[in-house]
């Protein structure tokens, strides 16, 4: 039997004459034999099954337009549960019964890649939610374990197009937090790799290590009036707009060039296509990307500081 199971990028889909859906798909992992080849050849003009399911997982963020940071707050216990976190301002309106601010926001895209979404999930710290009574956990288990979609639908007593639309739903829900999570692990990660064993159980008393956005460390020494609010307005426009100009510096430890990645995917790539590109990660590319904008900021913010 000629089967082949690979990942790859959805690049064209064309309606033909007839009805017919002409679509091209470009592969970017390697075959794993050049007997799949063979197998993909034997099927070419042959009727066929398949099946097509996004790798990216598209969530807005709300952002407070006058900071333009995300309004929730996430930060991530020593066991790995993710929490939000009030601000300061909010937990004293809450505390004091007060009334909350009316804060302008904005909504904004970002992405993640929905196989550390699933990794999140089945790890069983995802949230639950009323209006979403599946067990996720359980269904990706399965669905890791070799289970198809329609099986687990079938056996849920509904719809294959009901399980996908809740499925979805859910990975776009709960995608802020794996991303913290994912940011903790990896963290986790390199801390053991550089601490000795001797210190190795420090931190472990239950205290609680927080992620926000990244955000430039200012100055401990007194503010100049001015200075930090034109600093704090620095917006996603004028950060990309900086470096599609070719203005931000090379770092050694950041090897890729981001104004050629920005252009492109300001041109209609994903930033899970440009990874894959790269043949690195979608979360070892968005690192990458949010520590070169948080050196970027940081530029910027040392300009408005010198004028």
């Amino acid at each position: 039997m000629a089967y082949i199971e690979a990942e790859g990028v959805l690049v064209n889909a064309n309606m033909k004459k007839g009805g017919k859906l002409l679509i091209q798909i470009e592969v970017t992992e390697d075959l794993e034999n050049r007997e799949d080849y063979f197998h993909l050849r034997k099927m070419i003009e042959k009727n066929v099954r398949f099946s097509l399911d996004s790798l990216v997982v598209e969530y807005n963020v709300t952002l407070n337009a006058r900071t333009n940071k995300p309004v929730r707050e996430y930060q991530v216990d020593v066991s790995g549960v993710v929490s939000e976190v009030k601000s300061e301002g909010e937990q004293a309106e809450m505390d004091l019964g007060l009334p909350a601010e009316k804060v302008p926001t904005k909504e904004e895209t970002e992405e993640a890649d929905r196989k550390l979404i699933d990794e999140f999930i089945r790890s069983g710290l995802a949230p639950q939610h009323e209006d979403l009574t599946l067990d996720f956990t359980s269904i990706l288990k399965r669905f890791y374990d070799g289970t198809g979609y329609a099986k687990i639908a079938a056996d849920l007593n509904i719809t294959l197009g009901e399980l996908s639309v809740m499925l979805d739903e859910y990975r776009k829900r709960v995608a802020p937090l794996a991303t913290k999570w994912d940011d903790w692990r990896r963290g986790q990660t390199e801390t053991s790799a550089e601490k000795p064993e001797s210190t190795a159980s420090e931190g472990s008393s239950g205290e609680v290590v927080e992620f926000t956005e990244p955000v430039v460390q200012e100055d401990k020494q007194e503010a100049v009036p001015g200075n930090e609010e034109k600093s704090s307005r620095i917006g996603k426009d004028e950060l990309e707009n900086f470096i599609l100009g070719g203005y931000g510096p090379a770092f050694e430890d950041l090897p890729y060039d981001f104004k050629e990645l920005l252009t492109r995917k300001r041109n209609g790539e994903t930033w899970m296509e440009i990874a894959q590109s790269l043949k690195i990660s979608s979360s070892k590319l968005a690192a990458d990307w949010s520590e070169y904008k948080k050196r970027i900021k940081s530029v910027l913010d040392g300009e408005n500081g010198a004028a």
